[in-house]
């Protein structure tokens, strides 16, 4: 290699231009030392290239160190755009470099300096490691800096809302935690993380809402077995086999708060057993049939809990079955005004069900990526056409001890709008348009947090899942 002549160099460059020189800092040797964790950048001929503009030509080393997720360790080069990692920020010891900025593009580094110094450089793969969303909560950050994370999360939905897809993203957080300063398996449940939402209706006491942006959450594995709901004519319901109605539904009375007294046939069941963490009676089967449940185990652990989840408006709007519609109809079907006759258009309260196109949205579509799927109809997602669709959804699994389990049938909260019993659920991975709510299916309690709440640490893997504050 031909031997590096700084004045010759700079020469080139004042013959070039008298003002602010932009010019090359190239990245070449890593300089481990005993005591030091800093990789060594000689100014060299390279196709790794961190640019600079300076007054006067700096004749030494400017020194760098490349960390990826707050790591020990230190690398020798910045990782790859397909390594999933993003730049969050760098961190300067002397105060000579300023104007910093990261370029996607050519993924390389921009800045100004005024003389030598040692500087860190950070790349995460979590939006929640990014300096910038240090003071924001889950919403903002997911909304703001999430668009950097193409990986894992997509803002292709009507609203643009910022949503986790893919087989198995990183989006596992400990909830419904009795010691959330130490969360473990024995003291946390796993959640994941749907997305956030733009313009959320929070639920104010005095009847009235404001909007703002939130996320949604969904727990991982069942919380037990129930009926969406099962009266019949004598109890509410226009047939035997229970009513779409979410806002009257016996599931909705069973996982939220103040229905203690709830009773069913002239039989207490159903009475907040989730929200209170208690056993009773639970909806099993048609025309109004109870059996035991109990919610000692997998309820709602309210006293450390509930402050964490939001009073929501929860559109119930739905579609006639007898059309065919894709996701994007989907999603606006769910927040229309579309019921059956007099059956409620929208819902006060905090936990509910996931939408048909939190499912459908979920999908990365594998082989045949994601925009194949999201322009086909979710019914079809079980034949062998389009089961690539399912099969990268992860709200499609549950995660057992780190093992992806298929869920043969999820429940939503989407009725069909043109009979008074039918809902909609995920079965063996297509939407099924009718079924009707009596049926016992495993429960999977959807929410919304606080708007206020922050990551504050993990990685949103199975293994080490994000903490809030």
């Amino acid at each position: 290699m031909k031997k590096f002549n700084p004045e010759k160099e700079l020469n080139k460059i004042r013959k070039g231009n008298k003002n602010k020189i932009l010019y090359s800092i190239m990245a070449l040797l890593l300089i481990v030392a005993v005591g030091s964790t800093y990789a060594l950048y000689q100014v060299r001929h390279t196709n790794k290239i961190v640019y600079t503009t300076v007054d006067k030509f700096v004749n030494k080393d400017i020194i760098l160190s490349v960390k990826l997720d707050d790591k020990d360790e230190s690398v020798n080069e910045f990782p790859t755009a397909d390594s999933g990692y993003v730049y969050s920020h760098t961190e300067c010891e002397k105060g000579n470099i300023t104007g910093i900025t990261w370029d996607e593009g050519q993924r390389s580094l921009n800045m100004n300096s005024k003389g030598p110094d040692k500087c860190t450089v950070y790349f995460v793969k979590s939006p929640f490691h990014m300096k910038s969303c240090e003071d924001k909560s889950m919403a903002e950050c997911l909304l703001e800096e999430g668009k950097k994370f193409t990986n894992i999360l997509a803002f292709d939905d009507p609203d643009q809302n910022g949503r986790y897809f893919g087989k198995d993203p990183a989006n596992y957080i400990w909830f419904n935690c009795d010691d959330y300063s130490n969360p473990t398996d024995k003291t946390c449940e796993r959640w994941r993380i749907i997305g956030s939402f733009k313009n959320i209706e929070k639920a104010n006491e005095d009847g009235s809402t404001i909007k703002q942006n939130l996320v949604k959450i969904i727990r991982n594995n069942t919380a037990g077995r129930a009926s969406w709901d099962n009266k019949d004519e004598n109890t509410g319901a226009e047939l035997p086999v229970g009513m779409n109605d979410w806002s009257r539904a016996e599931l909705m009375y069973l996982l939220n708060p103040n229905n203690d007294n709830h009773t069913l046939n002239g039989t207490v069941a159903n009475n907040s057993l989730y929200w209170n963490r208690e056993s009773g009676k639970c909806s099993h089967g048609e025309n109004n049939a109870l059996w035991s449940c109990d919610f000692n185990v997998n309820g709602l652990k309210k006293d450390s809990t509930a402050k964490y989840i939001e009073k929501v408006k929860w559109n119930l709007g739905g579609y006639i079955t007898s059309q065919s519609v894709k996701l994007e109809e989907f999603y606006n079907y769910e927040r229309g005004t579309l019921t059956y006759e007099n059956h409620s258009k929208y819902w006060n309260g905090f936990i509910a069900l996931i939408y048909p196109s939190d499912y459908g949205y979920s999908t990365s579509g594998g082989e045949k990526g994601r925009q194949y799927c999201l322009s086909g109809y979710m019914s079809q997602w079980n034949t062998d056409e389009a089961k690539i669709c399912a099969a990268n959804a992860w709200l499609y699994y549950t995660n057992e001890n780190g093992r992806l389990v298929p869920v043969v049938y999820r429940n939503t909260l989407t009725p069909d709008s043109s009979a008074a019993d039918n809902v909609f659920r995920v079965n063996n991975g297509s939407i099924e348009n009718r079924y009707d709510p009596y049926g016992v299916q495993d429960i999977f309690p959807t929410l919304y947090l606080t708007y206020d709440t922050k990551v504050i640490s993990g990685d949103g893997t199975y293994d080490n899942p994000y903490s809030i504050n």
